[in-house]
C-alpha cells in the first residue's frame, strides 16, 4: 500500500511551518520503502495532484483555532 506523508505550511513562518518540520523529522526516521514524505506550500485543489497514485495519505498541518490551546493536536 503506497502511503504519502504530506507536511503543509510555510517554512518561513514559525507556527505555520510545523508541517514542514514534522515531515522533515519523519523523513529521517522512516524507510523510503515504507512511505513517501513530502512538504508543500500548495493549498486547495492543487493538493489533489500530489495525492494521485497513493492509497492513503497522512496530512500534517497547523491552524489557529478559537478556544484551542497552543500545541494541542487532534
Amino acid at each position: 500500500m503506497k502511503t504519502l506523508i504530506l507536511g503543509l505550511g510555510n517554512p518561513i513562518l514559525s507556527d505555520d511551518g510545523v508541517g514542514f518540520c514534522v515531515a522533515g523529522e519523519l523523513r529521517g526516521r522512516l524507510s523510503q520503502q515504507e512511505v513517501t514524505v513530502m512538504e508543500t506550500s500548495m493549498t486547495g485543489l492543487s493538493l489533489l495532484d500530489l495525492l494521485a497514485g497513493y492509497d492513503r495519505a497522512i496530512i500534517i498541518d497547523a491552524i489557529q483555532a478559537v478556544g484551542g490551546k497552543a500545541g494541542q493536536s487532534t
